[in-house]
């Protein structure tokens, strides 16, 4: 078995979320990951090219490598690590900040890159993570949010407390999505407000902590058979509608 270079080992750990928590790289594979990092202007920590590809890489490696570091993937190939910024919550939750979505419990990788990019693509301000599970630095989540992670600014607190305190210190106002509330979002005024509206996982939603009678929790009727809709479905109504009244 061909034995894997510096560059090659960590593009391999990082592809199979093998990292300490704390690192925070995240393996990108293919033409448009690395188009939308040029247009971005990040360097990347290292990447690998197999075949001809017009992209500057120092890293060459054959289809036997590319083969044993990511399955399936075909050469020309272009594999890369890339370092995601680090926000603090004084620049997720800064003063002009009108829209934040809170995430809660989120397991799956996807769901969190479509809860990213739903957020970007909303116009929401930041992304608060509570009680995660799936780490940011998957590469599902790199995928899933289409390069978003790179861009919108995302803190992750280590308990619900702590996230509560410093949103409502902040001046944000929480909303709860969950199935069973009785109030409907659109009898939700968010006049003069900033906004936080959270999102908890499909299988058990918000944790209790999200729970507490001071704060309003809306619902989405269903209009059909189905009693609830997918978390990023969810967050993407709650925060085009939010935004579009919060303007």
């Amino acid at each position: 078995m061909p034995t894997l270079s510096p560059a090659a080992r960590l593009y391999s750990r990082a592809r199979r979320n093998l990292l300490p928590r704390h690192v925070r790289l995240v393996a990108v594979a293919g033409r448009w990951q690395h188009a939308h990092l040029e247009r971005l202007g990040v360097q990347p920590e290292v990447t690998l090219r197999c075949g001809d590809v017009p992209y500057v890489a120092t890293n060459e490696i054959s289809e036997k490598i590319l083969a044993r570091l990511h399955p399936g993937l075909t050469a020309p190939a272009l594999l890369s690590v890339v370092r995601l910024p680090v926000w603090t919550p004084a620049e997720v939750l800064r003063p002009d900040a009108r829209l934040l979505l809170v995430a809660d419990g989120i397991e799956y990788a996807g769901n969190l890159g479509t809860l990213v990019r739903t957020a970007d693509a909303a116009g929401a301000d930041g992304l608060v993570l509570t009680n995660a599970t799936c780490r940011l630095t998957h590469p599902k989540v790199f995928e899933a949010s289409r390069g978003t992670v790179l861009t919108l600014p995302t803190v992750e607190y280590g308990s619900v407390a702590e996230a509560r305190r410093d949103l409502a210190s902040a001046g944000f106002t929480a909303y709860v999505a969950d199935p069973a509330a009785a109030v409907p979002y659109l009898d939700v005024d968010y006049a003069h407000q900033k906004v936080a509206v959270v999102v908890g996982s499909e299988g058990a939603g918000v944790a209790p902590e999200w729970r507490t009678p001071d704060l309003t929790r809306i619902s989405i009727p269903m209009r059909g058979t189905a009693d609830s809709l997918n978390v990023a479905a969810s967050a993407s109504i709650l925060l085009f509608d939010a935004r579009a009244r919060l303007r």
